[in-house]
């Protein structure tokens, strides 16, 4: 499946070179060495890097619950919309009252015109 490679003359120069560095000692540079030899500007500070974690943690899905519930991709139906129709049976469900509520609302109410009124004829006799 493999052919081994015929030697060339560029083989024993690459050879040389890879003996060259490979034999040369690398020592780690300390961290403060480091950042004085890159540019001021090249890096940039620390909370450039949280900002942007947290500017990606906001942005991304404010801006996927926009596309899902508020754009406008016309009147035909599309995939967000049975999202679209929860989201609007859920307001509907909190913004309205049940029978039971409404039935409690004019009961309060009649209690207190009646109160009204009679608190109205005592103070007139």
């Amino acid at each position: 499946m493999f052919r081994p490679i015929r030697s060339s003359p560029a083989h024993p120069l690459l050879r040389r070179c890879v003996v060259k560095y490979s034999s040369q000692k690398v020592t780690p540079k300390a961290s403060k060495d480091r950042r004085e030899d890159t540019p001021s500007g090249s890096r940039p500070t620390p909370w450039v890097y949280s900002t942007s974690v947290g500017l990606r943690l906001v942005l991304i899905p404010s801006g996927l619950l926009y596309a899902v519930f508020f754009a406008d991709f016309g009147d035909r139906e599309h995939v967000f919309m049975p999202p679209r129709r929860w989201l609007q049976r859920q307001r509907d469900a909190f913004f309205s009252i049940t029978p039971e509520e409404r039935r409690l609302v004019e009961e309060s109410s009649t209690s207190q015109i009646r109160e009204r009124s009679l608190a109205g004829a005592s103070s007139e006799g």
